[in-house]
C-alpha cells in the first residue's frame, strides 16, 4: 500500500491530463520513468489501464476500476492514520466539504473557526459548488461531506441530516417591504425590480417553480449573478430586491449594511431543503464526523438567520 501511494496520485494526473509526458512535467520528473512505472503496475494488475492513443491516453475500464479502488485505499489509509492519531490522544485530520455557495460567506467560517478551536491540529478544505459538483465530488471521494441545497438526484448521496428552509425577500431599509412587520406575499415582491440568483441555484429553481404556478405574476429581473454576496451589495443601494435562505444570511451583516429581510409566505413559494450528507456507505473519519454534528446541531438550532 505504502510504496503505491505517490503511483496513484501520478496515474490520477494522467487520467486528468490525458497524457503520461504532462503528469511527468507536473511531477518533475521524465515520461519515460513515469511510463515505466505505469506499465509495471499494469502488468502487476496483468491488464492494461490506459488505451494508447496518437496523442495522448484515456482509461480504459480497467483503468476506472482500478482509480475507483485506489482512492478507496487511499481514504481508507488516512482514516487509519486520523484513528491511531486518537489512539495517542492527539486529534488529527483533514475534512474536505464540497458545500453550497450560500453556507461560504457566514456560516462555513464560524462553524470551522470554533470547531478548530477544540482540535487545532485537524486541517479544513472547502470548495464551493453546486448541489451536481458537491454530489459528484462525493461519488469520486473528493470530498468527505457536502452541504446542499435543493434538489438532490444520485442515490449514492447518504443524507445525514435534512433541515428546512424558508426563503427570504431581502432589500434596504427604505424600500415599501421594509414597512411590513410579517411574511411577505411573492406577487408583492415581484412588483419590484429582482437582482436574482443565477438559474440552477436551488433558490432560483424553487421561485421559478413558484412564479410558473400563478400564470399572472411575471419577474422584471434587472440584475442575476451566482455571487449572493453581489446580489445584497446591489439591493442595498437601490430599490431591487433579492432573496436568499437564513444559512447565507448574517443579521450583523445586513444591520451593518442597511438591509432588512421577510420570509416570503410559504402559501407563495415552498421552503427548501437543506442536506448535509456523505458518500451512501462510507465510513467518514473521526475528524469528518465530529465537524458533521457540530454543523448539524448549528443548523438545528438556527431556525432563522445566521448570527
Amino acid at each position: 500500500m505504502m510504496r503505491h501511494l505517490d503511483l496513484f496520485d501520478s496515474i490520477e494526473q494522467i487520467a486528468r491530463l490525458g497524457s503520461i509526458r504532462a503528469a511527468a512535467e507536473a511531477q518533475s520528473i521524465t515520461s519515460t520513468a513515469l511510463n515505466r512505472q505505469v506499465i509495471s503496475l499494469e502488468n502487476e494488475l496483468g491488464q492494461p489501464l490506459f488505451e494508447r492513443l496518437p496523442r495522448g491516453v484515456r482509461l480504459n475500464t480497467a483503468g476506472e476500476m482500478f482509480l475507483i479502488h485506489a482512492r478507496q485505499q487511499v481514504r481508507d489509509y488516512e482514516r487509519l492514520k486520523v484513528q491511531l492519531a486518537d489512539l495517542s490522544g492527539v486529534r488529527r485530520g483533514h475534512v474536505t466539504i464540497a458545500s453550497t455557495k450560500a453556507a461560504i460567506p457566514y456560516f462555513l467560517p464560524e462553524q470551522i473557526n470554533t470547531y478548530l478551536q477544540q482540535h487545532p491540529l485537524v486541517s479544513f478544505k472547502v470548495n464551493p459548488c453546486d448541489i451536481e459538483t458537491a454530489q459528484e465530488q462525493l461519488a469520486n471521494m473528493e470530498a468527505d461531506l457536502a452541504i446542499a441545497f435543493e434538489p438532490l438526484h444520485r442515490r449514492e448521496f447518504q443524507t445525514i441530516e435534512s433541515l428546512d428552509q424558508e426563503i427570504l425577500a431581502v432589500f434596504n431599509k427604505g424600500h415599501a417591504l421594509a414597512k411590513r412587520t410579517g411574511p411577505v406575499r411573492l406577487s408583492e415582491c415581484l412588483q419590484h425590480p429582482l437582482a436574482m440568483p443565477a438559474k440552477l441555484t436551488g433558490v432560483r429553481s424553487i421561485l421559478d417553480l413558484a412564479a410558473q404556478q400563478k400564470a399572472e405574476l411575471r419577474m422584471d429581473i434587472s440584475v442575476v449573478s451566482e455571487d449572493s454576496q453581489f446580489l445584497l451589495n446591489v439591493v442595498r443601494s437601490s430599490g431591487m430586491v433579492t432573496f436568499d435562505i437564513p444559512l447565507g444570511l448574517s443579521k450583523s451583516y445586513l444591520a451593518r449594511n442597511g438591509l432588512e429581510w421577510r420570509a416570503v409566505h410559504t402559501s407563495d413559494v415552498a421552503m427548501g431543503n437543506l442536506y448535509v450528507g456523505q458518500l451512501k456507505n462510507r465510513t467518514l473519519s473521526v475528524a469528518a464526523l465530529k465537524f458533521a454534528n457540530q454543523i448539524i446541531a448549528a443548523l438545528q438550532q438556527q431556525q432563522t438567520l445566521c448570527e
